[in-house]
C-alpha cells in the first residue's frame, strides 16, 4: 500500500494544542489542562471532539488528553472551541502533579508551592532559550494518586526531611525545599548549553552533583512506590473522591457526553486527567459516591481495579489498513475479551506508525503494521493475524484459537507468538 501520510516526525517531537501531529487516523492534538475540568467543560471537550476531529478522546499513561482525526482544517476552530471553554493548556515543559495535590492526606508533602517556583524558573530559562520539547519535570509526592512510574528528566521525590533529586533516573542526592528551585535553574542551564534536544539522560550526572552545593548524600533510597488505584479516594477533612478508567485509554466523545451529565446530576465539581489514562473526578459529596461509580460504569468506565486488562500495556495508535482505520484500543479490547490465558501479561502492542519513535521501544510483543499484526521488531518474521477494520474482532479471536491449539506446557503467549511468527 502506497503511504500518502506525511514522512514521520524526528524523535523528540510531541504533539500539542498548537502544533498537532500527523499520524494514521488525521492530525492528533495532545495537552494537559491547566486546572481542573467543570462538567460544561467537559461537554465542551466532547463537543468538539465529534464536530472537529473523529469523536475519539483518549488518555495517556502521562495523564494527557490526546484527541484524534482533526485535520489542517479544523485545528483553528478545535482549539477555538476550547478557548471559549475557558480550557487553558499547561504550558512547556511540563510539571507533573499528583491531580489531588495539597488535598491528600496521604503524600509526605504539598508539591504546590514548588510547583510554582519551578514554573517561574523554566520560563525564566525559555526566556534566554529553547529546551527539549519532551522536558519533563516530577514531582512525586506519595499518596493515593502516584507519579513513581513516570519517567522524568528530573524526578524529585518527597522525602520527611527534604525532596530526592533524580536526573535522567540517577539520584544525586536530597535537598530542602528552598534549595530545590536553584538546582532546577542550574540543571536547565547545563541543558541548555548541550543543546534544544538535550534530556537528563544525556548530563553528566556525577558532574552536575558536583556543582549542586545545597546538595546532600541521601542516605535512605528508599523504594519506589508502584501500582495504580481505581475506585474511591479519600481527601482532606473527610471528603470523597473517585478515580476512573479508561478501556485502554480510549472512549468516544458520546461517552464524554454521558460522564460530563453524569457529573451534572451527581454535583461533581470538576474533572483532572491523571496517570495511567484515568480521570480523577473531585467535589462531590459522600452520598452521591455510592451511585456515582455504578452509573459512570454502565457508560463503559472502568470504577474497579481490573488485574486482567492490567496485563496488556498498548502504545496508542492508529493504523491504515486497506478496509478503514484500525484503533490499537480496539484490537486491545478484542485482545482482552479472549481470556487472560493469551492476556498473560508477556507482551505488549505497538503501532509502527508512531511518529514520534516508540518509547516502549524495549517491550517484546507485537506491532500493528497496517492492518496485520507481526511480532515486534523481528526481520522476516510472518504476519501472525490479518485485520478487516469492520470486523477487527474476527481475526483477533482467530489468533486466540492458534496460541491455544500451539502452546505447550509452560509457555508464555510471547513464546508461542514467537515460535508462529518463525515457522
Amino acid at each position: 500500500m502506497t503511504n500518502t501520510e506525511p514522512p514521520p516526525a524526528p524523535r523528540g517531537a510531541c504533539p500539542t494544542l498548537d502544533n498537532p501531529m500527523h499520524v494514521a487516523d488525521g492530525l492528533l492534538a495532545r495537552f494537559r489542562p491547566e486546572a481542573g475540568l467543570t462538567p460544561d467543560q467537559v461537554a465542551a471537550l466532547a463537543q468538539a471532539a465529534k464536530t472537529y476531529g473523529n469523536g475519539l478522546i483518549e488518555v495517556t499513561a502521562r495523564g494527557n488528553l490526546q484527541f484524534r482525526g482533526l485535520s489542517d482544517t479544523s485545528t483553528d476552530a478545535f482549539r477555538r472551541a476550547l478557548n471559549q471553554a475557558g480550557i487553558v493548556a499547561q504550558p512547556a515543559p511540563a510539571i507533573e502533579t499528583s491531580p489531588i495535590a495539597g488535598n491528600d492526606p496521604k503524600e509526605v508533602a504539598d508539591p504546590r508551592s514548588l510547583a510554582r517556583k519551578l514554573r517561574a524558573v523554566c520560563d525564566a530559562a525559555l526566556a534566554k532559550g529553547p529546551l527539549s520539547p519532551k522536558l519533563s519535570i516530577v514531582l512525586a509526592s506519595g499518596g493515593q494518586v502516584l507519579l513513581d512510574g513516570l519517567k522524568a528528566d528530573i524526578r524529585l521525590v518527597a522525602r520527611s526531611y527534604g525532596w530526592a533529586l533524580d536526573v535522567g533516573s540517577t539520584s544525586l542526592g536530597i535537598l530542602g525545599e528552598d534549595g530545590v528551585p536553584g538546582a532546577v535553574e542550574a540543571i536547565l542551564e547545563a541543558l541548555q548549553e548541550m543543546g534544544p534536544k538535550a534530556r537528563g539522560e544525556h548530563l553528566d550526572r556525577a558532574a552536575m552533583a558536583g556543582t549542586l552545593n545545597e546538595l546532600r548524600p541521601l542516605t535512605e533510597p528508599g523504594a519506589r512506590a508502584l501500582g495504580m488505584t481505581i475506585g474511591p479516594l479519600s481527601l482532606a477533612a473527610g471528603a470523597p473522591g473517585l478515580r476512573i478508567g479508561l478501556p485502554f485509554g480510549q472512549v468516544r466523545a458520546e461517552q464524554v457526553e454521558e460522564l460530563a451529565r453524569t457529573m451534572q446530576l451527581y454535583g461533581v465539581s470538576e474533572l483532572h486527567p491523571a496517570p495511567e489514562r484515568t480521570f480523577v473526578l473531585l467535589g462531590f459529596s459522600a452520598r452521591a459516591l455510592r451511585d456515582l461509580a455504578p452509573a459512570l460504569a454502565a457508560f463503559g468506565y472502568l470504577t474497579r481495579p481490573d488485574v486482567g486488562m492490567a496485563q496488556l500495556s498498548l502504545c496508542s495508535g492508529a493504523e491504515r489498513a486497506e478496509g478503514g482505520i484500525i484503533q490499537a484500543a480496539e484490537v486491545a479490547k478484542a485482545l482482552y475479551a479472549t481470556g487472560t490465558d493469551v492476556v498473560d501479561g508477556s507482551f505488549h502492542l505497538h503501532v509502527s506508525t508512531c511518529a514520534k519513535g516508540c518509547p516502549h521501544a524495549g517491550r517484546p510483543g507485537l506491532v500493528l503494521d497496517e492492518g496485520e499484526l507481526r511480532l515486534y521488531r523481528a526481520e522476516g518474521a510472518k504476519p501472525l493475524a490479518t485485520l478487516d477494520a469492520a470486523a477487527i474482532e474476527a481475526g483477533v479471536v482467530s489468533l486466540a484459537e492458534r496460541i491455544r491449539d500451539n502452546r505447550r506446557s509452560g509457555e508464555t503467549t510471547l513464546m508461542v507468538l514467537d515460535r508462529l511468527g518463525h515457522q
